[in-house]
């Protein structure tokens, strides 16, 4: 990228750093006729920074991956993020996998053990076809993944990858997404299977991970993804010893209680609250948006569930009124019996529109007290509590929680328990590297096509002008048809005395679709007397299959 910088009036951009210029060199002169010489001093100044820019950064392209804009409505008054995030939640929560239990938003065992065991010998490995595999994502800790870890994990999944950084929680960290973007382009079904040790923070990242597909991070359509019921627990139980004993009724105090249930319905707040203001980066991106967003959220509150009982920071009958309690089951099940007092929003409808296009389901939510959210198990409320508290649908300070291992932990008469016909024993492997099939399908990437240009200067503040650093903000824009990802300026080499301020790699965006554009903003040391320079700027960004690219 080459730079030019000759002459035409930029000025101080901002008028208050201007008169503060102004103000404090009047003062310092001593006013009367001395003001025009200050006056004076100010053309000086904008003659100093009368700039032309012109910018030369264009790169061929191969077609990728064709991408349509988004369709999510206008965002509410006074916020640009809010439907964006919401959207790309309902989105997910209304998809149907292929495998999927029935009412539900995972996949079962035996389902995942037919596609990856293809001839029904027991075993995968030669003789079984990868083209209907999905994709498994292992979210545990490595030593899980392992098979170091004893009774918490003695192995994976054949074929499973792990995440390079810790579990759950930095699914969808830039670096974790471009591994995922690269291991899915070798399977032919865009599907992805998340598993965890029992079926329960999976859906923690199924959630987060489900919402950043639908808003475009691995273009149109999305790859369907879900997570696998009961984790490796029901794929192996030998393999999840410790969890094995931790929710199998009768084996530990989970299953005990007989807090009360009604069947009398509860309603929603009369009067829905105000939009929360959601503003966690300056990208425009659907997809960064949203995965922000919820990376804040699996971050937000550790543990990410609240147990049944009565010790400290537990809930039972006697506290339960001190919490708003979300039911997010089928209305016939609510209806069947449900905590006192939990009001019902099916998880599916959680971040739907109304008619009018409002979202009067999530702000009907009562956030005057911290939020309990609960299912049959816990895997339909824990996609429930990331999406709720990425959109700040909570109470100051406390981050919403889901109950932990759902109703039948409230009442073993009611929800979900982990049962001895779902234990089984399909085959895991240990070691670093995914064991079973090698998957020897290419992804077939294309140059991303970048422009830089549009640069504003001004002086940002005034101790920045009195330093001689100015900011010039860059726009970087996509003019190609394929999505570009992990766009960095890296390098920057000046002429006529001027240096670079800003420490680079400086990322602009982590992903930019066709036709998007990211601001970026760096700042010069500008030697007195300075009116021009050249600077020659380089990059580097990825393609769909995490292909390295410099630009120019």
């Amino acid at each position: 990228m080459v730079i030019i910088w000759s002459r035409m009036p930029c000025g101080i951009a901002n008028k208050s750093v201007k008169e503060e210029v102004y103000r404090k060199s009047k003062a310092r002169q001593g006013g009367g006729d001395r003001l025009h010489k200050t006056r004076k001093g100010m053309g000086n100044l904008n003659k100093q920074l009368r700039l032309t820019c012109l910018v030369i950064f264009a790169v061929s392209i191969v077609a990728g991956l064709s991408v349509v804009a988004s369709s999510s409505a206008a965002p509410p008054p006074g916020d640009q993020q809010f439907s964006v995030i919401a959207d790309a939640s309902n989105s997910y929560l209304n998809t149907t996998p292929g495998g999927i239990v029935p009412g539900t938003n995972y996949m079962d065992t035996p389902t995942l053990m037919a596609l990856l065991d293809d001839n029904g010998d027991g075993a995968i490995g030669p003789g079984d076809d990868p083209t209907n595999d999905p994709l498994v994502i292992d979210v545990r800790a490595q030593n899980a993944y392992e098979g170091t870890a004893g009774g918490m994990g003695l192995g994976h999944i054949p074929g499973a990858i792990h995440i390079t950084t810790y579990s759950y929680k930095d699914i969808v960290k830039p670096a974790n997404l471009l591994y995922i973007r690269q291991q899915l382009a070798k399977h032919q079904k865009k599907e992805i299977v998340l598993a965890c040790y029992s079926g329960h923070t999976d859906k923690l990242a199924e959630m987060a991970l489900g919402a950043v597909a639908q808003a475009g991070y691995f273009g149109f359509p999305a790859p369907q993804i879900t997570a696998l019921k009961w984790g490796n627990l029901g794929w192996n139980s030998a393999g999840e010893t410790s969890v094995l004993a931790e929710v199998t009724p009768g084996s530990s105090d989970i299953y005990v209680h007989t807090y009360g249930v009604e069947a009398t319905p509860h309603a929603l707040l009369p009067v829905p609250n105000p939009y929360p203001v959601i503003n966690n980066t300056t990208s425009t991106e659907p997809a960064e948006i949203t995965r922000v967003a919820g990376d804040l959220s699996e971050y937000a509150t550790n543990p990410p569930f609240i147990w049944p009982g009565t010790g400290a920071g537990q809930v039972n009958d006697a506290n339960i009124g001190n919490y708003t309690v979300l039911d997010v089951r089928t209305a016939a099940e609510y209806a069947a019996g449900h905590i006192t007092g939990a009001v019902n929003i099916p998880y599916q409808q959680l971040f739907a529109k109304d008619m009018g296009g409002d979202y009067t389901n999530l702000l009907s939510i009562d956030t005057s007290k911290p939020v309990i959210v609960y299912a049959n198990g816990q895997q339909e409320s824990n996609a429930a509590v990331i999406g709720l508290n990425a959109l700040g649908i909570r109470n100051a300070g406390a981050p919403d929680k889901g109950l932990r291992y759902g109703l039948a932990a409230w009442n073993y008469n009611y929800g979900m328990m982990f049962l001895a016909p779902e234990e089984h024993s399909y085959p895991i492997v240990t070691g670093s590297a995914p064991g079973g099939l090698t998957y020897s399908g290419s992804c077939s990437g294309g140059k991303p096509s970048l422009s830089l240009g549009a640069p504003h200067a001004y002086w940002a503040s005034l101790s920045d002008y009195n330093a001689g650093l100015l900011s010039v903000d860059w726009t970087n824009s996509n003019i190609g048809a394929s999505i570009a990802y992990d766009i960095d300026i890296t390098g920057s080499t000046n002429n006529n005395g001027v240096t670079l301020s800003t420490t680079l790699p400086l990322t602009v965006a982590n992903i930019m679709s066709p036709g998007g554009s990211a601001t970026a903003t760096l700042k010069y040391n500008i030697p007195v007397g300075v009116t021009w320079f050249h600077t020659t700027m380089t990059g580097s960004t990825t393609d769909v299959c995490g292909n390295s690219y410099t630009l120019p």
